[in-house]
């Protein structure tokens, strides 16, 4: 015998596939066919070889109803002892930022499942993107887990070697205990972008005489084969087969086993308690902490807080199939993928933002229906709705309801028009990103080579010229936002954005909250003193505003108060900007339309000046909703696009965020004179023209 042969040592394979909530069904399609099941059809060849699979709820509930004889063979591979189910949280939330009931009726829900389908029990959960933080262990161990995986980066932040990282080990929480794996992030960088052997020499400089050691690969599924260029390497170069090939030919020594396996033949290293973390990139993306994400991105922040904020109506009606209903939604809400941003588009897909909103939107419709028994109803509540230290105003109606933000320049940060579930103003400000800095020397296209790392080494751009959208918002690009301009300001001063040309000191400060009620109707009152800087000089202005809506109406009126504080005339332009989405720019189904006038393009995705204007809207047929604003003093009207620059699995790319709606009137005031205006927005729902 080999001095090799003396040697032992075990692998543990373990792939979590996933797809999130409200992910384009052509995605689905296309990872299925790439990833998903070819790596099925490469084991059922290697009947000696096994493996973990996690895949989330939202994929396994896709495979069910797409693919049924994949679910088959799935089931098969984990009678015969194959494959190893791991569970989690089904629709795969960051478990630390949602309520422990949550965390164990979303896990329990995929025990659930899996025992259902696959005629089997779990015990080891995902956590997902590998997000730990020390109260997680009660939770899991309350569903009924037993193990999770973390990569081994936890491990060594507390000191331990690479060696040391080489077994599991178990922690608790009051009392409530659970094992952990440490994740080897040498394979998670080797599989499967080096060279199979790579890996079997590694494993056979860590194996050793006692053969207590396990070495863990878990990491994405979609790496095999989603990932750009891995088909190809994957499939088409028989990377799987000829790794697979080496496992079986190395069998005496390298022993590929699962979890529970694993566990029920060697004990625990020791105990071990860690602190919050992740794998190295998140923490590099996140700034340390994953919760960081919730005060980079505001509106990040904002869907959050929404599920908060639903989760906590929800408690407050009783038992019953509508209220499973609702916390079915507000489940399928709290999907991970659109709250953070990585490699990945996440945050930055507006699609992915709006399908979280639709669900949470139907949960608390749900839940508004088991708090109302009438049919028109308003209400209105003061609360820290984002948790920043001030309350905004929560206005709620049968098909409205929007959020005031008095201490963030009185903006509206939200507008859910129910019957469709869809919130208008979500709208992704402009950041800059770390990877912004190298899109100019990328603008020709692929950086420097074509030779396939990781995911995380893959760089290119989708289309020349990105580097020109590269503005970014010095605000949260909300809606009511007031701008003061010099007089004659046009479309083509504001290229900057609407806030670089503004001489207002009104965007993001705070207003005074002069009331909040509904008696029948909900009015929201608000004011700010502040100074517009015209000619070297600061002029004091007052500017009130009320925000009034009618239950069943469709309809938010504003009406605004102008007042010259100073002893001076002001002579100057003001404007209101509201940011809408209908999530893309150049469909033709999507568009603005302004009566009696023809506009040269009337796509969302573009620029344009409109004078002497009385109604301006915009109309999405495929979502079936339109807004239209009318004007009681004819206003001229600016529109341009929000387009984000951000980074994908594909390379970076330009997003269609939303629409800035700009209605803006001259200005003309002697000392202590004021002017009021008002207008309204209205939306509906529309049919789909059939042409």
């Amino acid at each position: 015998m080999s001095t090799q042969q003396a040697k032992k040592i075990h692998l543990i394979l373990a792939l979590h596939n996933h797809q999130p909530e409200g992910n384009l069904p052509e995605v689905f399609e296309r990872t299925y066919t790439n990833a998903y099941e070819p790596f099925i059809a490469e084991l059922e060849q290697f009947g000696q070889i096994k493996v973990v699979q996690h895949y989330s709820g939202i994929l396994l509930r896709w495979l069910q109803e797409n693919r049924p004889a994949f679910m088959s063979r799935l089931r098969n591979l984990v009678s015969s002892g194959q494959i190893e189910m791991m569970g989690g949280a089904f629709y795969e939330p960051i478990l630390v930022m949602i309520p422990d009931e949550d965390k164990v009726g979303q896990i329990a829900k995929q025990s659930r499942f899996i025992r259902e389908n696959f005629q089997t029990d779990v015990s080891g959960a995902w956590l997902a993107e590998r997000i730990w933080e020390p109260h997680l262990a009660k939770p899991l161990v309350q569903a009924g887990i037993g193990y999770t995986v973390l990569d081994d980066a936890h491990f060594r932040n507390v000191g331990f070697t690479e060696e040391e990282t080489l077994h599991y080990y178990v922690t608790e929480e009051s009392g409530s205990r659970l094992s952990i794996f440490p994740i080897s992030e040498t394979l998670r960088y080797k599989i499967p972008f080096a060279e199979p052997q790579e890996t079997i020499d590694y494993l056979a400089q860590m194996a050793t005489p006692e053969g207590d050691r396990v070495v863990v690969l878990a990491d994405d599924g979609e790496k095999f084969g989603s990932w750009p260029g891995t088909a190809d390497l994957v499939y088409k170069e028989q990377w799987l087969r000829r790794f697979f090939s080496l496992l079986q030919e190395n069998s005496q020594w390298l022993q590929v086993t699962t979890f529970q396996e694993f566990m029920q033949k060697q004990p625990p290293a020791g105990r071990i308690y860690l602190p919050a973390g992740s794998y190295r990139e998140m923490m590099e993306w996140s700034g340390g902490f994953w919760r960081n994400f919730f005060v980079r991105y505001p509106e990040s922040n904002q869907i959050h807080k929404k599920m908060l904020h639903v989760r906590d109506k929800l408690s407050r009606v009783p038992a019953g199939p509508q209220k499973s209903e609702a916390e079915e939604y507000l489940w399928a809400g709290q999907c991970n993928c659109a709250y953070w941003h990585g490699v990945f588009g996440g945050l930055y897909l507006n699609f992915l933002r709006s399908a979280l909103y639709s669900r949470l939107i139907a949960a608390e419709t749900l839940t508004d229906r088991m708090l109302h028994n009438e049919q028109s109803w308003v209400e209105v509540e003061q609360k820290d709705f984002d948790y920043d230290g001030a309350e905004e105003v929560l206005v709620s109606g049968p098909e409205l309801g929007f959020v005031v933000a008095p201490a963030q320049g009185g903006s509206l940060l939200e507008l859910d028009f129910k019957p469709r579930r869809f919130n208008l103003f979500d709208v992704l400000s402009r950041r800059q990103e770390p990877y912004h800095c190298n899109i100019f020397e990328m603008a020709q296209g692929q950086c420097s080579t074509d030779e396939i790392k990781t995911i995380h080494h893959i760089t290119r751009v989708k289309e020349a010229g990105l580097e020109n959208l590269l503005v970014y918002d010095n605000y949260r690009r909300a809606s009511l936002i007031d701008h003061f301009y010099p007089p004659g300001t046009t479309i083509e001063e504001l290229s900057g954005g609407p806030g670089a040309a503004d001489i207002g000191d009104f965007t993001g400060a705070v207003y005074e909250l002069q009331g909040a009620n509904a008696n029948g109707a909900a009015q929201v009152g608000l004011s700010r003193n502040g100074t517009v800087r015209l000619n070297g000089t600061a002029q004091p202005v007052r500017v009130s505003k009320t925000v009034g809506y009618t239950p069943q109406s469709g309809e938010i009126r504003y009406e605004y108060t102008l007042e010259n504080s100073g002893d001076s005339p002001l002579e100057t332009m003001f404007a209101v900007e509201f940011n809408i989405t209908f999530l893309a720019g150049q469909a033709p189904d999507r568009y603005y339309s302004s009566p009696g006038r023809q506009l040269a393009n009337a796509r969302l995705d573009s620029r344009g000046e409109l004078h002497q204007t009385r109604q301006f809207g915009l109309t999405d047929e495929w979502l079936g909703i339109s807004t239209e604003f009318s004007f009681e003093r004819p206003a001229t009207v600016w529109r341009m696009p929000i387009e984000t620059v951000s980074q994908s699995e594909d390379g970076m790319e330009r997003v269609y965020q939303g629409s800035t709606l700009m209605p803006a009137w001259d200005l003309r005031l002697q000392p202590g004179e004021a002017q009021t205006f008002s207008f309204s927005q209205q939306v509906r729902e529309v049919i789909k023209e059939v042409h």
